[in-house]
């Protein structure tokens, strides 16, 4: 039983020791920008950019 519990704590070292994948971190770091970018563009108290402004433009062109 204990000989169990020693190689489960090598296991769990061992396991633990592993790094995430440059791509992964690419992509979790990118959607944060993003995220920011896009809460800053379309925030309407931010930016003042609305779907009704929006299309009253498209209409006038």
């Amino acid at each position: 039983m204990v000989e169990d519990i020693d190689s489960m704590d090598e296991f769990e070292v061992k396991e633990a020791s592993n790094r995430i994948p440059m791509g992964w971190l690419i992509l979790f770091w990118g959607l944060i920008i993003w995220g920011i970018y896009y809460f800053i563009s379309y925030t309407p108290s931010i930016s003042g950019w609305s779907q009704e402004k929006a299309y009253e433009e498209s209409i006038k062109k």
